[in-house]
């Protein structure tokens, strides 16, 4: 899939919390973000935090409408005020990865940017499951309200809901939840 300066972008980021420090970072975090929703083309931030007996894993992904405003936010003095402060608050350096296009969905297991994208199969299971739930309640939740609009009304009111719900929330949890069977580990037999 070729991709333009014009595409949407979207930048993951593995961080891990040192020991003790969990509480503050998490709150360095949200003024993080905070600051970040102040910047131009600024779509979305989604956190997920994956628990582990050792020390908590959190996936950040920060979505911008194109890769010039997402590097503005890299670039600006509020982002690296506020990452130096979550960098000293770390275990290890976050591991960062940058995508445009259909792969962006797919992408909170990239601990290792070298590893390919799923399937082309299991992205299309995802986005199934995702469109499924995401449009069956949509539209009985909505029907009342749009029954009298012409048919082309009602379904532009629908996907303008679903859509991004599918983007922002439900292709994300899906492929947190099924990240072990989108990213396989190898197997080294």
């Amino acid at each position: 899939m070729h991709s333009t300066d014009s595409d949407p972008v979207t930048m993951v980021v593995t961080a891990h919390p040192a020991p003790g420090n969990q509480k503050e970072w998490e709150q360095t975090l949200t003024n993080t973000i905070q600051a970040s929703l102040k910047f131009p083309g600024h779509l979305g931030t989604t956190v997920l935090k994956q628990e582990s007996r050792s020390r908590p894993t959190y996936q950040i992904v920060l979505r911008f409408d194109r890769l010039e405003n997402l590097e503005r936010w890299k670039n600006s003095p509020e982002r690296e005020h506020w990452i130096s402060r979550l960098h000293a608050l770390e275990h290890r350096p976050p591991v960062i990865t940058h995508n445009t296009g259909l792969e962006t969905w797919f992408e909170f297991s990239h601990q290792d940017e070298h590893r390919p994208h799923p399937p082309k199969y299991k992205m299309a299971i995802i986005i199934w499951i995702a469109v499924y739930v995401s449009i069956i309640p949509i539209i009985n939740l909505i029907r009342p309200f749009t029954s009298e609009l012409h048919f082309l009304i009602g379904s532009a009111i629908t996907t303008s809901i679903t859509v991004p719900l599918m983007t922002w929330v439900m292709i994300p949890l899906l492929s947190w939840l099924l990240q072990k069977w989108l990213y396989p580990e190898p197997n080294h037999s």
